[in-house]
Formats: C-alpha cells, structure tokens, sequence
C-alpha cells in the first residue's frame, strides 16, 4: 500500500506542524529523522530539490513543506463527500509502496549523540545536614528562593541587582537549612569557597556576617557574560564537538516548546521551561575549553555552532535588540566564556572566523595585537561561514534547516559538504539573492555588503563569486550575463531586522540588561 513520507528534524517546529496535522486527521505517515539519520538529506535533497525541512510526499509526490502540506489537508478538509482519511485511504494508501528506493524507510542504525561524562563527586555540595546536593540543584531550589531578591545595591556610581548582606545571608541560610547560625556561616564559607557566592563592588573574597558585606548569587554576578551561571570547576568533555551538539539540542527543545503554530518563539516564558536551567549550568561547561586543540575545521564547525548558541541564548537572558544603539552593544558587549577567554560575537565571527577583519562599520580588528585569542584565528578564511552564522534577524541566513533556531550542528568532518549546503540554500532564496536578466541586475543580501572583502575586491567581481553558489535556472541566468561581458548593476537588498519572538514574548535588549 502506499504512504505518506515526512523528512524532518527534530526540534523543528514546522517539522511538527506538518505532523501534528497528519495526526489531528487521523491520517498515518512514515518520518525519515534527518537527526538520526543525517545521510538521508541527500536523498531528501535529490528528491525535492530544496534544502529546508519538512519535506512530504504523498507516495512519490512531492507536496512541499509544512504550508504546502497545511494548505493540501485544508482543501481536503472542505471536501464533504470525504473525511481526509478517507481520501488519504483512496489517493494514496490504495496505491503501490513508492518504487522509489530514496522515498525507503531508513533501515540503518540511528546516529546516537555523545553522551557527557559523569560529573566529579567532588562536584556536589556538602550542606549543613551532611547530605549532597548537585551545584544545579542548590542554586535553584535552595538558594535562588532566599537569595535572590530585587534589591539593587550602588557603589562607586555603579548599580549591583539581586544582592544581600552577608548577615542576610545567615539568617536565610539558618533558616533554610535549619541549622545554627555559626553553621550557617560555616556554609558560607563553603559557598564563597566554591565560587557560588560572590563579593560585590570590590568586597574582601571571604564570608562575612555582616550587615554591610554585600553579596550576590554567582549566576548574577556577571550578566554580560552569558554562561557565567557558575564557575566551571568539574570535569570537562574534550570533545568541543559534542559539548556544543548536546548544547544546541537542550536550547533546542526550550525554545521548541514555547514555539506557536507559526514559529514564532515566547522567549520569556523560555526562562520558566524545566531545561532553560539545566542549559545555564551545561553550557559554562564552555568555560573550559581548550580551543587549541581544535584543527581549522573543527574551529569553523565549532565556533559557528557556537555564535547561534549564543545568540539564541541571548534572546533569552537578556533580551532582544531592538534598535541600532542597542544592536551595537548587543554584538560587542555580551560576552561568553570559551576556554577562559571572553568573546563577543563580532569577536568570534570577525575575530576569529574572518581572520581577525575589520567587523561593518569598525574603524579596527575586533581583537588587538598580542592577545591570546588570537592563536585561533582562522588563517584562510571561507566566505560561506556568513551562510551559516544566524544573528536571529529574520534577514539571516536560514542555514541547513529553516527556521535558524533549529541548525543541524555544524562537524568538522563533513564541514565542507555543510557550508556547500547553506551557501545553495542562501542563494537559492531571492531575498537573498536575486538575478533580473532583463534588466541586468543582481541583487543581494546586505550580509555580501557588509562582508563585501571577504567574497570580492570589489562589487565588479561579485557575479563570479556568488555564480558558484547557484544552481538551476537562476545559475544559468547570471552565468550568461558573465560571459556576455556586458556591465552587470549591482543591488543591495533591505535587511530586516526583526526576529521570530511573539509580540510581547521578548525582553527588549538594553545596556542595562547586562550590568
């Protein structure tokens, strides 16, 4: 008999609304997971000829992503004669098994992601009682409840949020923990010592029953630095590759949850999923990196995977940008934690990925002569990263599935095949570029503006870069008008700025955020 064929990711929301549809009408499918099943894209690809997921078929018609699909059943829906599982019972399921061998399910074993490795016992926390409890654990059910306030603290012209004294601290330790007050200052102690209190505005590094001894909750202490919610001081994965993998799919299934119908992303109430935590406490696990080991691909693989982490990560700690003052401080201000050096995301996209370049609208190179950071740098630097880099604006790159919130992880061993893949779906899109034969211009993304001198030396040699990119018609098209020698007017198209977040599901992004 024959079927209906899904291929999908998970995390995908509009993976999810295509299924989800099939399931309210009772109509049965098979999915092929390009998550487990990552060698099917190809066959995906071939057959549709499009880089996005889903992707349905209805025996071996290819019906189109999730609006094809939701557009189909909503026609199917208006037909009285038959409920849609019936005309799913005659249209389809009456036919023959799809001949085609692409359209199989997938018979291989799953690829099966990396598991971490088992914290250090020494990681936990002793409490007063003399039972343990995990970092994660104590900092969210113990201590943010009695530790955490909205008090606002001044020193030195510069504002401290979420602080308490230390005799506060006592007090609310003591009675917590139901234990004296001389223990409860000797847990103090044991947090101070662990790094999960801090001394604020430049306090003595020690614990203090005192009034005046101001004091903050670790995962406060730096808020512009995105994974400070604690010092890493446990074991740490050396594969960077798998640590960034895990990171990618737990932000994965917050951000899937508070995703409507039309992709569109609560990001506040991201911070209230059970995972958002969990995520805050694995992804410091960064802060002990060692990116020297990491060879050229790897870095590339790696450090894009790790600027849309943090980006999305960012939509929802801090908030999200919302005019150009604030998008300048967005991109050079919010810094994370790799391997003990701060990054910002102009650092690690044009810092570190482009070779140390001058960023849009940078009189210098993000990183200065003689910092450490330096050592890794990309030398030869490849014009397809910007493909792959998602700033969450609605004008980015959608990378190796749409939405961008939900990227396949990028590897460092199939690198090449993945930047060939989002550079084809990048030029592919006409509002990213587009090609009028009629009138001889080509149009592109502000993204080649901006980044002109990594592509061209100048806007003349473009056409025979982004050529190479195209396929199909459109490559034909652009083809023809190179090889005519005529002169070639070269556009740039708006960018938009928006982002998927529902109205009133955001943060509005401000310096304040962060200090």
């Amino acid at each position: 008999m024959g079927r209906i064929t899904v291929f999908a990711l998970e995390e995908c929301p509009h993976c999810r609304r295509a299924k989800s549809a099939l399931k309210e009408r009772s109509i049965p499918y098979v999915e092929v997971s390009l998550t487990t099943h990552p060698n099917r894209r190809s066959d995906m690809i071939s057959l549709s000829d499009r880089l996005s997921v889903p992707q349905v078929f209805f025996n071996e018609q290819h019906v189109g992503g999730a609006d094809d699909t939701l557009q189909l059943l909503a026609e199917w829906d208006k037909d009285t004669s038959k409920t849609p599982q019936q005309k799913y019972q005659d249209e389809i399921a009456a036919q023959p098994d799809p001949a085609d061998a692409r359209l199989k399910e997938s018979t291989d074993p799953p690829v099966v992601p990396k598991e971490p490795l088992p914290r250090d016992a020494a990681d936990n926390i002793q409490l007063p009682d003399g039972s343990t409890i995990t970092v994660l654990d104590l900092v969210e059910k113990k201590l943010k409840p009695i530790l955490s306030g909205q008090r606002k603290s001044t020193l030195f012209l510069t504002t401290y949020k979420h602080t308490f004294t230390g005799a506060e601290a006592v007090q609310a330790l003591a009675k917590e923990f139901n234990c004296k007050e001389t223990e409860a200052v000797d847990f103090g102690k044991v947090l101070m010592e662990r790094e999960i209190i801090q001394p604020v505005g430049g306090h003595a590094k020690e614990f203090k029953e005192s009034p005046t001894h101001l004091l903050r909750l670790q995962c406060y202490h730096t808020p512009h630095i995105l994974n400070s919610y604690r010092v890493w001081n446990t074991r740490v994965d050396p594969d960077a590759m798998a640590v960034i993998t895990r990171l990618k799919k737990l932000l994965g299934k917050v951000e899937s949850a508070v995703t409507n119908d039309e992709g569109l992303v609560h990001y506040i109430q991201a911070t209230q999923h059970e995972h958002y935590p969990i995520f805050e406490e694995a992804v410091c696990e960064l802060q002990g990196m060692d990116l020297a080991k990491l060879d050229r691909n790897a870095m590339i693989a790696f450090g894009i995977n790790a600027y849309n982490v943090f980006i999305k990560y960012a939509f929802i700690k801090v908030g999200i940008y919302n005019d150009p003052f604030a998008l300048l401080a967005y991109f050079f201000q919010i810094k994370f934690d790799i391997g003990g050096h701060l990054f910002g995301f102009h650092d690690l996209e044009s810092g570190i990925l482009r070779g140390n370049r001058n960023a849009p609208y940078a009189l210098s190179p993000p990183i200065p002569k003689n910092d450490p950071r330096l050592a890794f740098m990309v030398q030869d630097v490849d014009n397809r990263i910007h493909f792959g880099l998602n700033c969450g604006a609605r004008s980015c790159p959608p990378g190796l599935s749409y939405p961008p919130d939900y990227l396949k992880s990028f590897t460092a061993e199939g690198i090449e095949e993945e930047l060939r893949i989002v550079a084809m779906s990048f030029a592919e899109d006409d509002d990213n570029v587009h090609v009028d034969s009629d009138k001889r211009i080509l149009s592109f993304s502000q993204i080649i503006n901006w980044y002109r001198i990594d592509f061209a030396p100048s806007n003349k040699e473009l056409p025979q870069t982004i050529v190479q990119f195209l396929r199909g018609d459109k490559k034909d098209k652009l083809q023809d008008m190179i090889d005519d020698g005529k002169r070639i007017k070269i556009k740039f198209l708006p960018y938009d700025w928006t982002t998927n977040a529902q109205k009133d599901g955001f943060l509005p992004f401000k310096k304040a955020n962060i200090q």
